[in-house]
């Protein structure tokens, strides 16, 4: 299914804060974002981000994303009353996902570098996704 927009109304905001990571012997790493689920003229909508977006019930915005089980899955949120985009940064991703390939092309030969190149693509992918949603908003 290709990336479209939904604009409208929000309201019913919740927010909640989701924490990912491990922690192990010798240390670890966690990391939070921000969800944000709401509605957008009546549809359900949600987005992930690493900050909170300044959105506010009656709000007129702009979402790109794709619709996932009943739910529009936001990429990029522009508020259309202050003009501002929240988007995920999509160069870390780009600059993961060509390492992956890197490490993994010389690795081929061993198999391992199969599961390095999936990676890699993959990363390359959904950077790919952030960008094509934050240029829908620009």
């Amino acid at each position: 299914m290709s990336m479209t927009t939904l604009t409208g109304t929000v309201s019913g905001i919740r927010h909640s804060t989701e924490t990912v990571g491990h922690i192990g012997k010798n240390g670890g790493s966690i990391q939070s974002g921000q969800v944000l689920s709401f509605r957008v003229d009546g549809r359900s909508a949600q987005i992930k981000l690493k900050d909170m977006p300044d959105v506010d019930e009656g709000d007129r915005v702009t979402l790109a994303g794709r619709m996932k089980n009943g739910s529009f899955r936001a990429l990029a949120l522009r508020n259309d009353q202050t003009s501002a985009v929240y988007s995920t940064a999509p160069l870390p991703g780009y600059v993961m996902g060509v390492l992956m390939v890197l490490l993994g092309l010389p690795l081929l030969f061993v198999l391992v570098g199969v599961v390095f190149l999936g990676i890699g693509g993959y990363t390359l992918y959904q950077a790919y996704e952030y960008d094509q949603a934050a240029k829908m908003l620009a």
